[in-house]
């Protein structure tokens, strides 16, 4: 392990990654199918300033947080931050003092824990100049999720590793290695928060209680979003938005068939339908809450729409053509 006491003058660095949402994929991408995800234009802000010593001291909202490099231990509400630092522990120059800042509330679902990740690998493999890639970098964090949380495609991750609109293959037996593969779009997003969340977990757990007397089925309708998702990937790639947004409109169905709909979400959707502006809505993530992405604006929304949507947070979103980025302040 390299000496950690730095005689070489402080270093400020700044890291920023963004925000990201699923399109298309959900559920079926924890099980080695694609998925269509981006990047969108809300970051997480990294603050590095190098220490003389083996310091490491963690401001955060979620928290604040002293430790050494030599020993860096756990905080139960920083837990990609520190896993993060764990991974590059051996290659640390010096003790750092970091500071977390978001420009985006964690209850809206934009995969604000992948966004700190990407911004704190970008960070650390600069300050440790390992000369990581992009799919190095993606490795390294999705061992990370897997231990935090048991399982995850990675694929918010891989959206703000990369930034853009990406189609994400996980590596798979069939496909040995993971594919992140950008693509130049642009589309203009609506969440709609719906106000209340299931974790991730639970709703895997739910799906598969639901499912486990019909195997073959739930393997048939993986298939048939591995299908839409592949179909919307060559639309863009065509630039052929009907086509994207039709096959947007049969994967909701395929979520609401899965069984991670209900009332509450189904309503946002259908306001946002009833919207000319808006071209397709769609649950973004797991379901059974959190939030519905609509593709378009709300400019052409009739008012009783517009009335029934004010009683949701709603946030409208670009596509982030930069993903995690270092530099020297």
């Amino acid at each position: 392990m390299p000496n950690k006491l730095n005689t070489n003058p402080s270093q400020n660095l700044h890291s920023q990654a963004p925000a990201n949402t699923m399109i298309l994929g959900e559920h079926s991408v924890v099980y080695g199918h694609p998925a269509l995800a981006c990047a969108v234009d809300q970051y997480v802000h990294i603050y590095w300033q190098t220490r003389q010593d083996t310091a490491i001291h963690i401001y955060s909202a979620l928290g604040e947080h002293h430790t050494q490099t030599d020993n860096i231990t756990a905080h139960p509400k920083l837990k990609f931050v520190i896993k993060a630092l764990q991974a590059f522990q051996d290659d640390l120059p010096c003790g750092l003092d970091i500071r977390i800042e978001s420009e985006f509330s964690s209850t809206i679902g934009l995969g604000s824990s992948a966004a700190v990740l990407a911004a704190m690998l970008s960070g650390l493999n600069n300050l440790c100049q390992t000369q990581y890639n992009l799919i190095d970098l993606f490795h390294i964090g999705h061992k990370i999720i897997v231990d935090i949380q048991g399982r995850g495609s990675g694929t918010d991750l891989a959206a703000s590793l990369a930034g853009g609109a990406i189609y994400f293959q996980p590596k798979t037996e069939k496909h040995p290695l993971v594919n992140i593969q950008k693509l130049d779009i642009q589309l203009p997003l609506i969440l709609v928060y719906s106000g209340y969340k299931t974790p991730t977990s639970e709703v895997l757990k739910q799906v598969a209680t639901q499912w486990q007397d019909k195997p073959n089925e739930l393997a048939m309708l993986y298939r048939s979003m591995e299908k839409e998702t592949r179909t919307a990937f060559k639309a863009l790639t065509e630039e052929n938005m009907q086509g994207f947004y039709s096959t947007c409109n049969s994967y909701q169905q395929l979520m609401t068939d899965l069984g991670v709909n209900d009332e509450t979400l189904q309503n946002i959707i259908n306001s946002l339908n009833s919207c000319q502006s808006i071209h397709t809505a769609k649950i973004s993530g797991s379901g059974l809450g959190d939030c519905i992405l609509g593709i378009g604006n709300l400019k052409s929304c009739p008012t009783q729409v517009e009335n029934s949507l004010s009683n949701y947070q709603q946030i409208s979103i670009d596509i982030s053509a930069t993903g995690a980025v270092t530099e020297t302040v």
